[in-house]
């Protein structure tokens, strides 16, 4: 394998594994300081009152037994060696009863003796050493015992090494998951640079089912459709530097034959002329049409495409769209079926009628002469529907998704007779997504292709009401 494409082992550590790794630190000093924070209350002080319950129970056993005092002594030195606990056990006077401790206890002063047989506020700060039970717990005082718990052992030596293996813990639990959020937020930087710099195949690959795989999938369906749309001016570039290079060589032609003083073949040049300037208007008009409904759909606040409406008679529409099909298309048969009665449409009667042309000239161009176009019209529901069916090469699987995007043509070979620059049944798609309708494309190879449009009616009760206005004005 080449040393260029070996991927490297270890890597410097980012910015954002020192970030992971200072947050994983502060998370630990957080709940170290919560612990040590919430230990009285959550440990201490229920020791300490359990302790002190303990011995309550073992001071009262010591009073009973001081009429026996090896038995107490006995008791005491267990309690000593078991609890580590030193007691000293004197009575309401302060005479010492028996006590574990070569240094007993001191009696508790007047003042200590009234404070122990009544409750009192509770004990702030850290417990005391010491805590002194009275005998009964109610009633009159007749002992007292004084008992010092030891302080809490120090650290054990090995602390330091368990501290260096929590951050030691930390460290790899930081860095590992430093990796999960670096390694793909490196390769989609990367992935963006290249797109950048003009590689627009790069893609970044990541496949997650996170937060980090959706920005990944949002940046390949953005960079695919920058490609497309990149694609798209090329090939809008390459049709109309085609669609254009025809008429104006045959104009120059004409002009040459002109200046040369060849009047007769000029005049038979003319009528090819009238033709191929139809067809750079068309071009250019097509061009014009798509791009303000563009600018009107997709540009600040979406406003709505700059239609002219108005009532519409399809039946009429279809008669005209028919007749300019039979006089530019002689070669093919044309079929129309039109089931009355038909509703009307409010629609822009110029783009509508586009729509129909350029559907019309698709099923003439893709398809040979001689064989049938049939052009349906019928009502569906309280819509109207519009099908245009041909015979014709009909669209790959592949290109059929394709089929309606601007400057996209399934003919590759830009041939004179399936000339255009993939605006046509664009053009249509946006003109019938302005009324509000849908555009449905049907297509097999060999067999042809079929085009289904479903435009909203305007509803009787408008219709009734507009007839009546139009009576009661006459």
């Amino acid at each position: 394998m080449s040393p260029s494409w070996r991927r490297p082992i270890f890597r410097r550590p980012g910015r954002l594994l020192l970030r992971i790794y200072m947050v994983g630190l502060a998370q630990l000093v957080l709940v170290s300081a919560t612990l040590l924070a919430a230990r009285p209350f959550v440990l201490e002080k229920p020791f300490r009152r359990g302790f002190s319950q303990h011995f309550k129970y073992l001071v009262q056993e010591w009073v009973a037994l001081r009429d026996d005092p090896a038995v107490l002594q006995a008791s005491l030195d267990r309690a000593a060696e078991d609890l580590d606990a030193r007691v000293t056990l004197r009575d309401a006077a302060g005479q010492l009863i028996a006590t574990n401790t070569p240094r007993p206890a001191p009696p508790l002063s007047a003042a200590e003796l009234r404070a122990l047989g009544r409750p009192g506020p509770p004990h702030k700060g850290p417990p005391p050493p010491a805590i002194n039970v009275r005998v009964p717990e109610h009633g009159p005082l007749e002992a007292y015992a004084t008992i010092f718990i030891p302080p809490p052992a120090p650290p054990a030596p090995d602390t330091a090494l368990t501290v260096a293996a929590v951050l030691i813990c930390t460290a790899i639990t930081s860095l590992a998951f430093a990796r999960t959020l670096a390694g793909p937020l490196q390769r989609l930087a990367q992935a963006a640079r290249d797109f950048g710099a003009g590689k627009l195949d790069t893609r970044t690959g990541i496949r997650r089912r996170d937060e980090l795989g959706e920005v990944a999938e949002a940046f390949d369906e953005m960079a695919g459709r920058i490609t497309h749309l990149l694609r798209s001016q090329k090939e809008l570039l390459a049709n109309v530097s085609h669609e254009l290079r025809t008429p104006l060589a045959r104009i120059r032609v004409a002009l040459d034959l002109a200046g040369e003083g060849d009047a007769a073949t000029a005049r038979e040049v003319l009528s090819e002329l009238t033709e191929d300037l139809s067809e750079l208007e068309r071009l250019v008009e097509d061009v014009l049409t798509t791009a303000k409904l563009d600018l009107a759909t997709s540009g600040p606040g979406s406003a709505a495409p700059p239609l002219r409406l108005e009532h519409v008679d399809p039946g009429a529409l279809v008669d005209k769209a028919a007749a300019r099909f039979r006089s530019t298309r002689p070669g093919h048969r044309l079929a129309v079926s039109v089931d009355a009665p038909l509703p009307a449409l409010e629609a822009d009667p110029v783009l509508l009628r586009r729509v129909l042309d350029n559907l019309l000239d698709n099923a003439g161009k893709y398809s040979e002469p001689g064989t049938t176009v049939r052009l349906f019209v019928r009502a569906v529901g309280p819509s109207l529907q519009f099908e245009v069916a041909d015979e014709g090469i009909g669209i790959d699987a592949e290109d059929l998704p394709r089929v309606g995007t601007p400057f996209f043509r399934t003919d590759h070979s830009r041939a004179r007779r399936t000339g255009g620059v993939g605006l046509g049944l664009a053009l249509a798609r946006r003109i019938v997504d302005a009324h509000g309708g849908t555009l449905v494309l049907e297509s097999r190879p060999g067999e042809g292709t079929t085009v289904r449009i479903l435009l909203p009616a305007v509803p009787r009760e408008e219709r009734a009401g507009g007839q009546a206005g139009a009576t009661a004005s006459r």
